[in-house]
């Protein structure tokens, strides 16, 4: 299992990526992710990824069977919810899970008719979400905005890297054009 700071190390790059155009912040996404799939270890401490629902159905974000999913499900117990067992959407893997969770918020009116994707920065946007209804702990948004708060270097860091990426791609398409060139020209002798 992996601590907080390890899993939001190693997924950061990954919720950049999924949020670009989406209108929803890469800090909204890990920030739920964490929440959401944490289970205890046996050491008595909790870990992202570590619940019933995430390592069951891949399902990072509690995301229950809604009209528009018609993908596979299944039934687990929710001891902590006014609906003691719960059908969840199951996705293949972590990915399919970010993108999910963007797609869940952009189908429901409710986030849209919030505010939800005309948020400022992540905290207004998990607040919105919150007043929205995601989830029944009426302290739920307080908790992952301080969880956001805590993970933002991660995603700094993954902003970072993806931008110097974008920044040698150009030259590294300059070399392979001119090593194609350069190879060509050579068998042609």
């Amino acid at each position: 299992m992996l601590t907080r700071a390890e899993w939001s190390k190693k997924y950061a790059p990954l919720a950049v990526k999924v949020s670009a155009g989406s209108g929803i912040f890469p800090e909204t996404i890990l920030a739920f992710a964490i929440v959401e799939s944490q289970g205890k270890g046996s050491d008595g401490n909790w870990y992202p990824g570590a619940g019933l629902v995430a390592r069951e159905a891949n399902n990072y974000f509690g995301i229950k069977k809604f009209p528009q999913w018609f993908g596979p499900i299944i039934e687990l117990p929710t001891p902590g919810d006014a609906t003691k067992r719960s059908k969840f959407v199951v996705y293949p893997n972590i990915e399919a899970s970010f993108r999910g969770f963007i797609n869940f918020l952009q189908r429901n009116p409710r986030y849209k008719s919030a505010g939800v994707f005309e948020a400022p920065d992540y905290q207004t946007q998990i607040l919105k979400i919150g007043s929205a209804g995601y989830a029944e702990n009426p302290l739920d948004a307080e908790l992952k905005t301080k969880v956001a708060n805590s993970i933002t270097k991660y995603i700094n860091e993954a902003r970072r890297i993806i931008n110097e990426n974008k920044n040698l791609l150009p030259i590294f398409f300059l070399a392979l054009v001119v090593s194609t060139y350069l190879i060509f020209n050579r068998l042609k002798k």
